[in-house]
C-alpha cells in the first residue's frame, strides 16, 4: 500500500557478485522451535518521512522500538525524463550528469536521518521513467513493463551510491554516505496499479515480468558485496485482474529467481489468527502456507541467494484504529491485536515486521486518505498501540499454566519481570531473561486462568494483556474512507 508520493492514493484500496551455491541455502527454522530467531520491527510511511515533519517522524520511528525503516527510492524522480533514453547516458553511474542531483540529495538526507537514529534502511525502488517503460496502458505512471535491464542499471547506481564508500560532496574531508544493505524490488507486483500487464488475454503475465526485474535488480545490487535482495511484498488478496499472492508466487518460483528475503503484506480483515477467504489468498493466519511454498522452492533450487538461509519478512502491515477512523478497531483491541500479531508472525517464521504509518492522515478535508493506522493521531496524540508495538507482550492460559511471550523495547537483552493481576493488585509471576534478540518466553505454573499479564523491562512496562480470549471479528484493515463510505 505504501506507494510513491506522486501517485499516492490514486487508486481505491479494499483491503556482479556470484550467488552462493544453491545447495547450501536452507530456510530459516520455524520460530516455534527456534527461540533465538529475532523479531525486528520497522515503519514505512513515505509521506510522513519526506514532508515538513520528516525529522520529527524519523525520531518517532526510533521511539517505537524499531531498528528498521523502509524508504522509497522513486526511480523516475531521479532518472532523466522524456520518452527517449539520453544518448551516452551511463545509468550505472550515480554521478552521471543526466541524473537529477537534487533528487539524489533529498534521498541522501533520508538515509542519513535513518542511520543517525540507528535505523537500518530497507530501500524499495519503484516507478520507471517513461523511456524505460514498455507499451501499453497503466493505471499509474512508471508501471507498464518496466525494462529489467534499465532497472538493473539503476539498482547498480543506487547500490554504488549507498555502498558506504561513496562521497557525494566535493567539500574537503567530506564523509561518505551511509551503507544501505537491504534492497526491495518494487511494491505489490500482483496489483495492476503497481505493475502492468497482470494478464495477457487469460494468461498470467506479471510473475514473468517481475522475475526478470528481480534478477536484473539483484545483479545490480550485488555488485556491492553483502547487499541483500528483498522480493515479493505481495498484496494479500486476489481480485479480478489482480492475482492472489500464492498464485503469483508459484508462477514466479517456477523458474530461477535471485533473492535473499521473501516479503509479504498480510493485511487481514480480522484478528491475528484470521485466515483469508478464497483460494491462494494470504492474510495473517495463512502465512504458514506461504512459508511452505517458499521452502519448497528453496529445496528445488529455484531461489539463488547469497546467504545460507532465506529470510521471511512482512514489509507492510497494519489496522486502522478508532476514533480517527469510525470503522477502525477500538483503541484497546487495536493495541491487543498489534502485540498478538507480532507474536503470531514470529511463530510463523517472520523475523521482521514493518508497520504502515507512523502518523494518521486526515479522514476528511484537505489531504484526506483512508489510512489511520499510525501510532500518532493527526493532532499528535500518541496511541496505546505505540506501546504494544514497542514492547509487545502476550499471555495465554494453557492446561499447565500461563504462557508468556514478548520482545523487549529495541530488542535489547536483559532481565524481564513478569507480573499477573487476578484481583485488585499486581503480583510478581516470575523473572526471565530476554535473549540477544530481546525475545523472552516461558510457561508459568499458576492456577490463575483469568486476569491480566504484563512485563517490565529497564524501567518500561508493557500494556496489560488479558487472559480472556477475544473472539475474531470482521474489520476492514483500512476501516473506511476512499472507496468505502464512512
Amino acid at each position: 500500500m505504501a506507494t510513491p508520493p506522486p501517485a499516492l492514493y490514486s487508486c481505491p484500496m479494499v483491503r556482479g557478485v556470484v550467488a552462493a551455491c544453491v545447495a547450501a541455502i536452507v530456510f530459516a527454522a520455524p520460530a516455534a522451535g527456534a527461540a533465538a530467531q529475532p523479531l525486528r520491527t520497522g515503519v514505512v510511511d513515505p509521506l510522513s518521512l519526506t514532508g515538513s515533519d520528516a525529522q520529527l517522524n524519523f525520531d518517532r520511528v526510533q521511539r517505537t522500538g524499531s531498528t528498521v525503516v523502509k524508504l522509497l527510492l522513486y526511480w523516475r524522480g531521479i532518472a532523466p525524463g522524456g520518452e527517449v533514453r539520453p544518448d551516452g547516458f551511463d545509468a550505472t553511474d550515480p554521478t552521471a550528469s543526466e541524473y537529477n542531483a537534487a533528487a539524489w540529495e533529498r534521498f541522501d538526507e533520508q538515509v542519513l536521518r535513518a542511520v543517525a537514529r540507528g535505523l537500518d534502511p530497507i530501500v524499495y525502488v519503484y516507478a520507471a521513467p517513461d523511456w524505460a517503460e514498455g507499451t501499453g496502458q497503466g493505471r499509474n505512471v512508471g508501471i507498464v513493463r518496466p525494462d529489467p535491464v534499465e532497472l538493473g542499471h539503476f539498482a547498480r547506481a543506487a547500490a554504488t551510491r549507498y555502498s558506504g564508500s561513496f562521497v557525494a560532496s566535493s567539500e574537503p574531508d567530506a564523509a561518505p554516505l551511509p551503507r544501505v544493505k537491504y534492497w526491495q524490488v518494487w511494491n505489490e507486483p500482483n496489483r495492476d496499479y503497481y505493475l502492468m500487464p497482470q494478464f495477457v488475454d487469460t494468461r498470467l503475465e506479471s510473475p514473468r515480468l517481475y522475475r526478470a526485474m528481480v534478477n536484473r535488480f539483484a545483479d545490480g545490487v550485488r555488485t556491492v558485496p553483502g547487499n541483500l535482495v528483498v522480493a515479493g511484498g505481495l498484496a494479500p488478496i486476489g481480485r479480478p485482474g489482480k492475482p492472489a499472492p500464492l498464485r503469483f508466487m508459484r508462477a514466479l518460483l517456477a523458474a530461477d529467481v535471485k533473492f535473499d528475503v521473501w516479503a509479504h503484506h498480510p493485511y487481514t480483515s480480522g484478528g491475528p489468527t484470521h485466515k483469508a477467504a478464497g483460494r491462494n489468498n494470504v492474510s495473517l493466519g495463512d502465512l504458514p502456507e506461504m512459508r511452505k511454498v517458499l521452502r519448497a522452492a528453496v529445496k528445488r533450487g529455484r531461489v539463488h541467494s547469497t546467504t545460507r538461509s532465506v529470510a521471511f519478512w512482512v514489509t507492510e502491515f497494519s489496522w486502522d484504529a478508532k476514533p480517527a477512523d469510525p470503522r477502525g478497531l477500538p483503541a484497546n483491541l487495536h493495541a491487543r491485536w498489534v502485540s498478538e500479531a507480532l507474536y503470531r508472525m514470529w511463530t510463523h517464521g517472520v523475523s521482521l515486521v514493518v508497520w504502515f504509518k507512523i502518523k494518521d492522515e486526515p479522514l476528511r478535508g484537505p489531504g484526506s486518505t483512508p489510512y489511520q493506522s499510525g501510532f500518532w493521531t493527526v493532532s499528535d496524540k500518541r496511541k496505546r498501540s505505540f506501546t504494544a508495538f514497542r514492547f509487545p507482550t502476550v499471555a495465554f492460559s494453557r492446561p499447565n499454566g500461563v504462557f508468556v511471550w514478548g520482545r523487549s523495547p529495541t530488542s535489547r537483552p536483559g532481565t524481564v519481570v513478569v507480573e499477573i493481576k487476578a484481583g485488585r493488585r499486581w503480583r510478581r509471576l516470575g523473572t526471565l531473561t530476554a535473549n540477544g534478540s530481546g525475545i523472552f518466553k516461558r510457561t508459568y505454573r499458576t492456577p490463575v486462568r483469568k486476569g491480566y499479564v504484563r512485563a517490565r523491562f529497564g524501567g518500561e512496562t508493557s500494556l496489560p494483556f488479558s487472559l480472556t480470549p477475544v473472539r475474531d471479528r470482521y474489520v476492514n484493515p483500512f476501516g473506511c474512507g476512499g472507496a468505502i463510505p464512512c
